[in-house]
Order: C-alpha cells, then structure tokens, then sequence
C-alpha cells in the first residue's frame, strides 16, 4: 500500500502531531503499506519525513518519495545532497540542509498547471496513494488576497489542504485526519 502525506504549512504542537503520526504509520506498516509520498513546503511534510525516517529504521525495506512541482529540488542520494549542501554554502554562506529520500518523482500534473502548481501536484499524489494522511483544520482560512493589484475587492481563497481533501474523498480514498484523530 501507498501512503501520501498533505496538510498545512504550519503545524500546532509538533512533538503530539509527531506522537500520532508515529502510531498511525506503525500500524500501516503492519497492515502492509510500504511506500510514502511526500510534498514540500509544510511543516506537516518535515513532521511526516521525519517519522517515516525513524521508523526506516525499524522498517528498511519501506520508501520515501518525493513528489515535485517543477521548481523544486529533491536528492536522493547523500553524494548529490552534499555536494549541493556545499555548493549552496559557498555560494550564499549559509548552510543548507535538505532530505533524502529512495526516488523523487516530478509531478507531470504540475507540468501543465499555469498557477497554484502544488493543487495539480498534490492530486497526483492522492491520485497514486490507497491512504492519504492529512493534516486537516477545517476552520482555518488561508490570509485573505486581493484579486489584483488594481482590485479594491478582497478575496478569501480556499486552504490547499481543503481543496486536497475534497479530491480525496472524490476519489473514494482512505483519509486519515492526524488534526482530528
């Protein structure tokens, strides 16, 4: 089984989050899933990286994929990250830390996608995941925009994380809520 991971950017009380991803993935790995699914840009996904990570340890024969949009980066060998690592220092002095993972995959829904790129992705990832494990506040609201820079009006646009676990449950997939449960 497949598991993809999608929620919000930031998370409130990371360590239970943590506690309770650890305890939902155990059981997974015991009901046969073996392979994860990973976005970027969220706290959610460093929470879910680093679980999966520490129960890798325990469970080697599980894998870590990384699904990009097109502008992101992912390694997946610790050559090619530390060489990158290093590049990235010299270039701005500051040190870089990225993630490794088994396969990093590029998103070709995200290819064709004009704006809002990790929407397309994220519903490739439900789309080859049977459990999708989200991070899910149904009351939160993302800052409100303006619709342009000649617009007076306001807008409120809708949560990724929302827009992802309506598409889930479309597509009639397992949908584990870590926020609520």
């Amino acid at each position: 089984m497949t598991v993809c991971f999608i929620g919000h950017r930031t998370v409130d009380n990371a360590e239970q989050i943590k506690t309770k991803l650890f305890d939902t993935l155990s059981t997974l790995i015991a009901k046969g899933t073996d392979t994860f699914i990973f976005g970027s840009r969220s706290d959610f996904d460093c929470l879910c990286w680093e679980v999966v990570t520490k129960l890798k340890e325990s469970y080697p024969h599980i894998k870590r994929i990384s699904c990009n949009a097109p502008h992101e980066t992912v390694f997946t060998s610790t050559e090619e990250r530390e060489r990158y690592e290093y590049l990235f220092s010299q270039i701005v002095k500051h040190t870089g830390h990225y993630a490794d993972y088994e396969e990093a995959v590029s998103s070709q829904k995200s290819l064709k996608a004009n704006k809002n790129t990790y929407i397309m992705r994220n519903q490739e990832m439900i789309d080859g995941s049977d459990v999708c494990v989200f991070y899910y506040n149904k009351d939160y609201l993302p800052p409100r925009r303006k619709q342009s820079k000649r617009s007076v009006f306001d807008y409120q646009p809708k949560s990724g994380t929302a827009i992802a676990v309506a598409y889930a449950l479309q597509k009639k997939k397992i949908v584990i809520n870590i926020y609520d449960n």
